[in-house]
């Protein structure tokens, strides 16, 4: 039994220690992705540098974003030359400087990692200088990154190796050291192998051959930067370095590429001229083939453009000699009766009761053909553009009125009730406007109601809308099929319609009332069901 309860006791214990231990490697990972990274970016290109678009880049900026995703690190890069860095990352302000080769004195100052690169220095000079060989250094002018392992070895191994002379200038960045070589400040520089395949090195500048120090390129840290940070990343550069897909040889296939180009300067003109010169034909095609597609369109536009004239031209005429037709009828209709009533008046001893009815018949009948003739100078007007306006302020309540007091006898004659209908608060709706065009528009609106209604209701009235009057005449008639809508407003349109519902009358009175509506800057519209009758509507402006 005791046994058996130490084993008891020694397995909770182990369950606790492990337990803990969990917890404490969680937190200590929490609190390293939650610091922020500081890491100084300084100007070496390819290898670290800020790109066109101000933003860090380069082989080292490469990894460590690719460690920073893996481990969630937060990272905050501070810009800087060489030496500047250098002193920050010694007295604590930043926590990473990618890019440092190796020493013995160094490695008391800072930190590293393990390799990230292996490198040697170079030494580049100007197109067209002699410099083949590490003899011929001596008594030169050499530039050198201020604070950087080339300074310190030109400085200390170089001269007593090989018992040579020259003089050292430091640049606080490459940029600036090859400016100095181009303008002939120095004669040639030093820097690391990665230096050919930066944008620096371009036709002006060439490698010399001369290859001095082999290095070993690291992360370098602050010495009070947490170990656990240092081991995170030896971690994950060596399994970068082991995985031939990973990030890390992604970046050195990208940016260990030369983009020199190595054709003729007589090619490059030569296909220069040929671009040029295709680019010139092609834009002539193209313009010319615009040019014949435009004028294409254009005739085509014509064309179906005198083809609807043609047809609108071959409607007119049909619709015209139509109405001629009709007016034919129409006039010899009344004119018939007033002969043949005059000369029924002409016979004797006619009793004074039959001549009374011979004259009224005489009387509709003139009456009758003044309307024609009055809705045929109307038309003529409209048709060559002579019409006057006579603007004037009316009232509204008085002219509808006269209408409803003009149309009610002939109302009452086919048995219709005809009704006005005001507006409640309205005794004073005055609108300016063609008095007499008015009233054409609303007789010619009621006549043509009467006409088509035989029993029931015309109605007629208005409502005021925000910057206009809506009119309205309204019939119980026989209705207008929805595909003629539209059309009763042309021209000559009742000549056309058929038999079965033709009516008495020219065909004139709704073109003539849209054409005045329409010059009085308003709008004319019917809704209209077959068998059950139709409102007409018209607006004028206040």
């Amino acid at each position: 039994m005791v046994n058996i309860g130490q084993k008891h006791t020694t397995k909770s214990l182990t369950l606790i220690v492990v337990f803990f231990a969990c917890n404490l490697l969680a937190m200590s990972q929490n609190e390293i992705n939650s610091r922020v990274l500081k890491v100084g970016v300084y100007d070496n290109p390819p290898k670290i540098f800020i790109n066109n678009h101000g933003k860090p880049d380069g082989i080292f900026i490469d990894i460590i974003n690719s460690i920073s995703r893996s481990e969630k690190l937060q990272v905050e890069y501070i810009e800087g030359s060489w030496s500047a860095l250098y002193s920050m990352l010694e007295n604590h302000e930043i926590d990473v400087l990618p890019d440092m080769a190796y020493s013995d004195s160094r490695d008391s100052l800072f930190n590293f990692s393990m390799p990230v690169l292996s490198s040697w220095l170079e030494v580049f000079s100007k197109k067209g200088t002699e410099i083949n060989k590490i003899t011929d250094l001596n008594n030169k002018r050499i530039g050198v990154l201020k604070a950087s392992s080339q300074e310190d070895y030109l400085k200390l191994d170089l001269k007593k190796k090989f018992n040579i002379d020259y003089h050292i200038l430091t640049y606080e960045s490459y940029n600036i050291s090859v400016e100095a070589l181009k303008e002939g400040k120095i004669d040639a520089l030093v820097a690391n192998r990665f230096f050919y395949f930066s944008e620096l090195c371009d036709d002006e500048v060439v490698p010399s051959g001369i290859i001095l120090q082999l290095s070993e390129l690291h992360f370098a840290f602050s010495k009070d930067t947490d170990l656990r940070i240092i081991e995170m990343f030896d971690k994950n550069i060596s399994l970068l370095k082991n995985d031939l897909q990973s990030d890390y040889y992604a970046s050195l296939l990208k940016w260990f590429r030369k983009g020199k180009t190595t054709i003729p300067g007589y090619l490059k003109v030569l296909i220069a001229i040929l671009i040029s010169g295709l680019t010139i034909f092609l834009l002539f095609t193209f313009i010319l083939n615009y040019k014949v597609n435009a004028k294409t369109r254009i005739l085509n536009q014509q064309n179906n453009d005198l083809i609807i004239a043609r047809q609108r031209a071959e409607e007119s005429d049909r619709l015209k000699t139509i109405f001629l037709q009709n007016m034919s009828h129409e006039i010899r209709t009344p004119m018939n009766g007033i002969m043949g009533f005059a000369e029924l008046l002409q016979e004797q001893e006619l009793p004074e009761e039959m001549q009374q009815s011979y004259l009224e018949s005489i009387k509709l009948s003139g009456a009758r053909m003044l309307n024609i003739i009055d809705d045929i100078v109307c038309i003529s007007k409209i048709e060559s553009g002579i019409m006057e306006l006579d603007l004037k302020e009316i009232d509204v309540n008085d002219q509808l009125e006269y209408l409803f007091n003009y149309f009610t006898p002939e109302t009452e004659a086919k048995d219709l009730i005809l009704s006005l209908k005001i507006p409640p608060l309205s005794s004073k709706t005055k609108i300016k406007t063609d008095k007499n065009k008015f009233n054409i528009i609303f007789k010619n609106l009621i006549k043509n109601a009467i006409k088509y209604t035989d029993y029931g209701l015309i109605e007629f009235g208005y409502n005021t809308k925000a910057g206009f009057v809506e009119f309205y005449v309204k019939d119980t008639g026989m209705g207008i099929e929805t595909g003629r809508q539209t059309a009763i407003f042309e021209r000559f349109i009742q000549a056309d319609i058929e038999d079965k519902m033709a009516k008495q009358g020219a065909g004139l009175g709704l073109a003539i009332a849209k054409a005045y509506v329409e010059i009085l800057g308003g709008k004319i519209w019917v809704e209209s069901s077959v068998g059950k009758g139709s409102v007409f509507y018209f607006s004028i402006p206040l």
